[in-house]
């Protein structure tokens, strides 16, 4: 009849939107190829030394983990020791403990003994900034880093330090010391600082289980998230905590 509305054959509309969502896949798969690419070129060097560090653990893997289980009974408790140390002093990179905890003990071990280690830790920092107060928390960071955080103090803002606890790239470690001089409570800090580093902490345990078990096509599947992720967030980091920055400032009194 005149007027109707009518397709031009059945099942045009339904061809249109599946046509539009095989563009939008393509387009993202695309955009993700990309960005692996661009983080293999700029990250080359980065990548070539881990890659050859995971071949000199691939070949002592049985020695490496007899090492370990040479603790007996008190192997949890060393690596846990071991991650408490690394957030303290931060001699050793976290995502290196992560990964060897994956690696050792299996996925969901070492979630745990990471994440028990990791809270120690960050609640060490925080007391420490606590008790010794800001002239210890200055000396021990670079002006750089405390003019970019300092608002973090301004508040209890538990939220701010929760995003900023999941986001790869910021310094964790050093914000728990920072922490120390807010009105946080210290539940609550432990709360925030527990929950942020759940999520990096699967991934690297992910990634050092899938390697023992030599599952290389998850490993590089996680790697590359990882990668993605990281990217991402180096590009926008700066842009998310001038936002966040704004945010403290608003609601500080």
């Amino acid at each position: 009849m005149a007027g109707e509305d009518r397709q031009p054959f059945p099942g045009a509309g339904e061809n249109v939107d599946g046509l539009r969502r095989r563009r939008r896949i393509f387009w993202a798969v695309a955009g993700a190829a990309l960005v692996l690419a661009a983080g293999a070129f700029f990250f080359f060097d980065e990548i070539a030394a881990g890659l050859r560090f995971l071949g000199r653990v691939q070949q002592q893997k049985e020695k490496f983990r007899n090492w370990i289980g040479s603790f007996g009974s008190w192997a949890p408790l060393v690596f846990i020791g071991l991650q408490v140390f690394q957030v303290v002093f931060s001699p050793i990179p976290g995502e290196l403990t992560g990964f060897l905890g994956g690696y050792v003990f299996g996925v969901w071990p070492s979630v745990v003994y990471s994440t028990i280690g990791l809270s120690a830790g960050s609640w060490a920092c925080f007391f420490i900034g606590r008790w010794l107060g800001r002239p210890f928390v200055e000396r021990l960071m670079s002006r750089a880093v405390l003019d970019k955080f300092d608002f973090l103090v301004m508040g209890r803002g538990a939220l701010l330090a929760f995003v900023f606890f999941s986001i790869p790239g910021f310094p964790k470690d050093y914000m728990c010391y920072l922490l120390g001089l807010s009105p946080l409570r210290t539940g609550t800090f432990l709360i925030v600082a527990t929950l942020g580093r759940v999520p990096g902490t699967l991934m690297l345990s992910l990634q050092g289980a899938n390697l023992y078990e030599e599952r290389y096509g998850l490993l590089v599947g996680i790697f590359a998230g990882a990668l993605v992720l990281g990217l991402f967030f180096a590009y926008f980091g700066e842009s998310i905590r001038i936002w966040l920055r704004k945010k403290a400032e608003r609601g500080s009194p």
